[in-house]
Order: structure tokens, then C-alpha cells, then sequence
């Protein structure tokens, strides 16, 4: 067996910084779902270095979701069924979460314009 790197960690935990990286999505899926780096492997079919080597990779591209998701999966031997779920689970969220950041400022700014014709 290979010896994994010492510097895998850090790029690891730096690409969750990244969102074209898968890196951001696993640590997403992560943080949302409340579970480790570990049980997301296990989730995958994968141990924690291929996860970290996983986290290198570039999001699949929407045009090519299929396919990038099948090189992958193949690449690391991991379930590609499941790696698209948990991707597209967490671009779900991220959408969700767009939609009601934007549906709360516009609420924000039409209390404030009705404040400010109250006030004139």
C-alpha cells in the first residue's frame, strides 16, 4: 500500500474552502447531515485517505453530471449512485439556502421602506 502524503490533510481541509471542489460538497454533506469524515467514507464505500483524495477533485460539471460522476467513481472505486446523491442532496441545500437568504432581504427591505413611509 501506498504511504499516504503528509501534506494530503491540509489540501484536503483546504479544498472545503474551494465550492468547485468536491471537497466543499463532502464537507457540506458533513456538516449538514452530522456525521464524520469517517462515515461519509464508509457512506461511499471508501476509506478516509481515498475521501481526502477525493476532496481534490473538481465538482462534476452540470452538462456532464453522468459521466463525471461515473470517471470518478471508477477512479476511487467508490458508489457512484451514492456519491451523486450526496452531491446532488447538497446542491439541493445550497439552492434552499439561497432562496430563503434572498426571500428573507427581500422581507428586510420592504419592512424598511414601509418604516421609512411611515416616518414621512
Amino acid at each position: 500500500m501506498t504511504k499516504t502524503p503528509s501534506w494530503l490533510d491540509h489540501a484536503a481541509r483546504h479544498s472545503s474552502e474551494r465550492p468547485w471542489t468536491l471537497g466543499a460538497v463532502l464537507e457540506e454533506y458533513s456538516r449538514v447531515e452530522g456525521v464524520t469524515r469517517a462515515e461519509t467514507a464508509s457512506f461511499l464505500g471508501c476509506d478516509v485517505d481515498s475521501l481526502a483524495w477525493l476532496s481534490l477533485c473538481r465538482k462534476p460539471a452540470p452538462d456532464q453530471f453522468l459521466e463525471d460522476v461515473s470517471r470518478i467513481a471508477e477512479r476511487f472505486q467508490i458508489d457512484g449512485l451514492k456519491l451523486a446523491q450526496l452531491i446532488r442532496r447538497v446542491d439541493a441545500i445550497v439552492v434552499l439556502r439561497r432562496t430563503t437568504t434572498a426571500e428573507e432581504e427581500t422581507l428586510l427591505l420592504a419592512a424598511r421602506d414601509r418604516d421609512e413611509e411611515t416616518e414621512e
